[in-house]
Parts: C-alpha cells; structure tokens; sequence
C-alpha cells in the first residue's frame, strides 16, 4: 500500500507536455528522439546563482526535456557508472512517453570534491515498434566546482615519503602549483562519528587565516584515500632540528623567534575559542631560518584541537591525545582543564628550545610515568645558563598557573 501510495505522489511530478504546445527548441538525440537542455554542452550550473561554478557537495538540479516523434510508445530509463567524485539521478528514472509528447526530466548532481569535471550517463531507450530493440545513446556533461576543502585525490601528486608515524605517512608533493605536506590518515573514519568530526576539523583548519598557522589547503574524504593537506615546510619542524643541529650552531635570537612565533599561533588560536591540545617542537614547523624575516615558525597538528565552547564543559583527559613530556599537571592527573594547559606545554617547549636540550633527558627519566609522576606533583625543571633572570620569570609565570586562573598566550 505504502509503495503505491508513493508511486502516486511521483508520478504526480513527471511532466508530459505535447510537443506542439511547447516553444522549447530541441536537437536531434537518435532514432526519432529530441532532446533540450538549457545550453548546448550540457554544463550543470546552480540556477541560484549567476556563476557557472557550482558548490561542493551540494545537490544540485537541472532541467532537461526529450521528445518523442515517433509514430510509437518510446520507453526511456538512465543509467550511469557509479562515480566516487559525484552523486547523480533522475527524476522521473524510468517512463514511456507517448508519440509526439515530451516529457521533463530533472538531474540532481551533487560534487564531492573539487573538479572540473566532463562525464557522461547512458540514455536507454526502447521503441515500442514491431522490429524494435533496446538501443543507448550516451549524453555527455559537464560541471565545474568552486575551490572548497574538499580535494579531489587526483589532483594530488606524491612525491617523497617524509615520515610514519601511528596516525599514518607524510608525504612531500604538489597541488597545482604549491608543494605541500599531504598527511595520508590511518583509521581516520572507521566510524560516522569520526567521520563526523574529521569534517569539523577541516571546516575549523581552513577558516584559519593567520601567519602563524601552517596553511591549510583542504582534505581527501574518499574511503582508503582519507588525507589532509598543509603547506611544506623547507625547514622541518624546530623539533628536527633540536635532534639534527649542536646549540653553538643555533642562534640564541633564533630560538626566541621560534618561541615568539608559536606564541602568536597559540594566540591566534585561545582568540577564536580553539585549545591545541598538544603543542611541542615538533608541531612547530620552520619556514624560515633567518631571524629577521616576519615569520619562521607555524603551529601545525590540529588533530586533537577541540572547540572551547566543548572544552568548557566536563571533559577530562582524553586517553591518546597530547604528548607527556609537555602535558600540564591537571592533565596527567586526569582534571578538568582550559586554555592554560596549552600555556604550560608552551613552557616546556620554550624550556627545550632555549636550552637546547632534552626537558626530560632519559637517564633521569627512564619511563613516561616518570615524567608524569614528576610533573603531577607539581615539581618544575631547573635552569641552566642558557637562560636570563627575565626568562626565567616568564617561563615560571606560565607553569606556575593554577587551573582556575586564566592565562592565555595573549598576556606573554
């Protein structure tokens, strides 16, 4: 009942029109058949809007007519391959049109990803004449989309592996013109809800516009090819090079740089309501090596950022994420916790980049627990040379907080 209750509200939507009623000017399809779209290579556009670029993932509609001259009923039904860069389907599916009518068709396209794409779909056909036989007639299309965050993983060329790591593999390589990092993710989406969340971070990563924020370019959200995509850093991260150069070879106006400028990335974040979660020299990444010029380091590894409004609720330490070396007290002691947790992983960072060395050396710190049990009892690090009376009075004031208090990256 259910079944025929809506094939009676579809058909109640397919439109039949005879065709000398019609002002329409078709072309010639094949066998008696006519069809008219609304511009000669069929490009699918957005009737909303005044540009040919349509968005992505988004569904759009598109009207189209096929006429039938013949002396005969002409069954008409689409097919079309599947395609993992677009969705596509019509309405009506499947319907006989009588002699000399027309009828209207609508296609619903929606992208998955950014292209320019040219495809196809398969017009069957059957005239229902005494010699007759199923016969196709292949219908060219095309669409091109607006820049989104979603990447189409063709654009995308591999060039050098660059690490592995649990998350996955990096790689150098080339979008258009750019060489990028493209982050390849391993179980990024083995469920919706991560799905889910996979896409608010993109959508969060690319409304960042600051200098002090590795450039994001967007991500691939096709199964087995799931990747984000960052702008390459020439440099490595300040993390490389703590392990690859000695300290006489790093200058102390350097290093502060470096500090300045994951401070101002921090900033830039607790601004617009975002806690990083796991700031560290390695997610420092170095585009610059001369003191002078404007910028040299940028935050990247927004992988475990969250939004404040949820930060600010209940939540306690989420198991995997963060590194313990520069985890904040009430982090490792399972609390509640805000934006001054980013200000003490910011300490330690500024602590192993101006000392150049080691927060944590292993012979004294063997295990991670020994660092957490450290750090938990609200012990701190002791300085060396490296370090002036004034440095040392910020880096106390940024792991001396308590929970309660707010300290944002915006008072250094």
């Amino acid at each position: 009942m259910v079944k025929v209750i809506k094939h009676k509200r579809d058909s109640k939507k397919i439109t039949l029109f005879k065709l000398e009623h019609t002002n329409m000017k078709f072309v010639e399809m094949a066998d008696g058949l006519i069809i008219h779209t609304k511009n000669e290579d069929f490009l699918i556009t957005d009737d909303d809007c005044d540009e040919n670029e349509i968005d992505v993932n988004k569904q759009i509609k598109n009207l189209f007519s096929i006429g039938n001259t013949t002396n005969y009923k002409v069954k008409i039904q689409f097919t079309s391959k599947t395609n993992e860069k677009y969705y596509i389907s019509f309405n009506p599916q499947i319907i006989t049109i009588p002699p000399n009518y027309g009828c209207e068709f609508s296609l619903f396209l929606t992208p998955l990803c950014n292209s320019t794409m040219e495809s196809s779909f398969v017009i069957n056909y059957f005239i229902f004449a005494n010699d007759s036989k199923t016969c196709i007639h292949q219908m060219d299309f095309k669409y091109i989309t607006k820049i989104s965050t979603r990447l189409d993983p063709d654009s995308l060329i591999e060039e050098k592996q660059l690490g592995v790591g649990s998350f996955g593999v990096v790689f150098k390589g080339k979008l258009g013109g750019n060489t990028v990092a493209i982050k390849k993710m391993k179980n990024a989406t083995d469920s919706n809800d991560q799905m889910a969340e996979f896409e608010k971070e993109v959508s969060m990563l690319y409304k960042f516009r600051c200098d002090y924020i590795v450039h994001f370019y967007g991500a691939v959200f096709f199964p087995n090819k799931i990747c984000m995509v960052t702008a390459f850093a020439e440099f490595g991260s300040v993390c490389d090079m703590l392990k690859n150069k000695d300290a006489k070879d790093v200058d102390m106006k350097l290093r502060f740089k470096m500090c300045l400028d994951a401070t101002k990335g921090v900033s830039y974040l607790h601004k617009n309501g975002i806690l990083h979660r796991d700031i560290k020299p390695d997610n420092v990444l170095l585009f610059s090596l001369n003191p002078n010029d404007v910028v040299n380091g940028k935050l990247t590894d927004f992988g475990s950022s969250r939004n404040i409004n949820m930060m600010m609720t209940n939540m306690t330490f989420t198991k995997g994420i963060g590194t313990p070396n520069y985890m904040a007290p009430e982090v490792l002691n399972k609390e509640k916790y805000k934006m001054p947790c980013d200000i003490y992983s910011l300490a330690i960072s500024f602590f192993e980049i101006i000392g150049w060395a080691e927060p944590f050396p292993k012979k004294r710190f063997k295990y991670a627990w020994d660092i957490a049990d450290f750090v938990g009892k609200g012990n701190h690090l002791t300085y060396d040379e490296n370090f002036g009376i004034e440095t040392q009075e910020m880096i106390n004031s940024m792991w001396d907080f308590k929970p309660k208090n707010e300290f944002y990256a915006t008072k250094l």
